[in-house]
């Protein structure tokens, strides 16, 4: 307000004096006796007294309230210094004024008075007080959850953060960083970087609404935190280009370590799961393997057996069962011991192993000196060539056998053929009994030899006489043996 003159009786219009006493304001001129002038009808409704029963009444009585803030006005007035507004609270009524005032001169330019209005702010101090408690809330809510809100400028390339950005990253809001740099995704690590940077131009160029990356942060003790940032395009120019982005970042390195505690569980489990089923498998093995012959055993011939035989039955030719026996065995663990034994039945495993090598061929160690050989899908003719090349891989081991009429160890072959016609009939019992037989037959007609089993169960035919040259027998091929 500039300085005014007190007015004269008999000055100014009356249209003054009416605009005075009707003016929405609490409007009041005080001598420099602290005494009211004037007041118009808002001061006297505010003080709660008629207007004509104020003048002459001194503000200490008045409104006690305002007394020291009317004596420092007064002495800056006279001083010649600028007067400030100040908010006034009456406690009868809880209002608030913005009390402001000017000083009055009189015609020799002395300091005649103040020129005072209040002005009630009570509903804009309550609008003020509840914004800034919504935004202490939101700063406490956004400090506890580790968030902060940003804004990018897009033509400038810059970014305007809330100061919680410091306290989430365990710095003092006032406290100066290397960080405090505002260009665009300069706090980013760089090897984040070119993702958010990847995201951010998707966001630019439309292909995405909502602009979203994780990436990671360094905070105040040199540790990397995990951010997730989401925002959108709050503002674009008259053209329809993007302005401006805001945003809000989380921390969430507690729920990434998470992640990664909860990965490596997983992974964790899944190794156990692999070495469980590895275990399951190698004690499966075992419990199906011959630990002497290291060759698979009784139970892994049953199941296989009973597989296969379900098998011939969509498959041609048929399935071959033979049943070795090494010959004299007996006599051979009396004459050498049970640990040249022993020996003997390993190389005669491993000799047998070699000589069936198809996916599908397996050897067994059927119990004591005696083996069993599955061949999938193999005829009469297969078999015979399989069981041959087996008997003279053993007589060629030259193993010397003193109680054998040959001098060294043989072994006896007695063939079963399981066909596709007879799948609702044979059994695997049965075509083992009948391979047995056979082979009984075969050291029946002098050890060292091959025998078939006919499916009949009739006699058996010779397949392979034992070696003339090696004591003779009067089996010869092609011949028949009767049990």
């Amino acid at each position: 307000m500039s300085d005014h003159a007190l007015p004269s009786e008999d000055e100014g219009p009356v249209t003054s004096e009416a605009a005075f006493i009707a003016a929405p304001v609490a409007l009041c001129v005080i001598s420099p006796d602290h005494k009211l002038c004037v007041a118009n009808a808002q001061m006297a409704e505010l003080i709660g007294a008629p207007a004509q029963d104020l003048v002459g009444q001194r503000v200490d009585a008045l409104l006690p309230e305002a007394v020291a803030l009317v004596e420092r006005w007064i002495k800056r007035a006279i001083a010649g210094l600028p007067i400030a507004g100040h908010e006034l609270t009456l406690p009868e009524t809880g209002r608030t004024y913005l009390a402001a005032a000017c000083p009055l001169h009189d015609a020799q330019g002395g300091f005649a008075g103040l020129s005072v209005a209040l002005t009630d702010v009570t509903r804009r101090r309550m609008l003020r007080t509840g914004f800034a408690q919504r935004e202490r809330r939101i700063g406490f809510a956004l400090q506890n959850a580790g968030q902060w809100v940003w804004e990018l400028d897009i033509p400038k390339g810059r970014v305007h953060r809330s100061p919680h950005w410091k306290m989430a990253l365990g710095y003092d809001v006032d406290e100066a960083t290397e960080e405090d740099e505002h260009e665009a995704w300069s706090i980013v690590h760089p090897d984040d970087k070119p993702m958010v940077e990847q995201r951010f131009q998707q966001v630019l160029a439309g292909r995405s609404d909502v602009f979203e990356a994780v990436y990671r942060l360094r905070d105040k003790f040199g540790l990397w935190r995990w951010i997730l940032g989401r925002g959108r395009i709050a503002e674009w120019d008259a053209e329809g280009r993007p302005l401006r982005l805001l945003a809000t970042s989380v921390d969430i390195s507690r729920q990434k370590q998470i992640e990664e505690e909860l990965a490596a569980t997983v992974r964790q489990r899944e190794q156990l799961e692999r070495e469980l089923i590895e275990a399951n498998r190698r004690l499966t093995e075992l419990s199906e393997m011959d630990p002497l012959t290291e060759l698979p055993n009784r139970r892994k011939f049953d199941s296989v057996l009973t597989r296969e035989i379900g098998r011939t039955g969509r498959h041609k030719p048929s399935l071959a069962l033979m049943m070795i026996d090494v010959d004299g065995f007996k006599h051979y663990n009396d004459l050498y011991g049970h640990i040249e034994g022993d020996e003997c039945l390993r190389k005669v495993a491993e000799t047998l192993r070699h000589c069936a090598r198809r996916t599908g061929d397996l050897i067994t160690r059927y119990g004591g000196e005696e083996f069993a050989v599955i061949l999938a899908d193999t005829d009469e003719n297969d078999a015979v060539m399989v069981a041959t090349s087996m008997l003279r891989a053993v007589r060629d081991l030259r193993v010397a056998h003193a109680g054998s009429p040959y001098g060294i160890v043989t072994v006896s072959v007695g063939i079963a053929i399981h066909e596709a016609a007879n799948h609702d009939t044979t059994a695997p019992p049965v075509l083992v009994a009948s391979a047995d037989r056979a082979l009984y037959a075969a050291k029946q007609a002098g050890r060292n030899c091959i025998l078939v089993a006919r499916p009949d169960g009739g006699a058996m035919r010779v397949v392979l006489a034992p070696d003339g040259g090696m004591g003779g027998s009067p089996a010869a091929p092609g011949s028949e043996v009767r049990r």
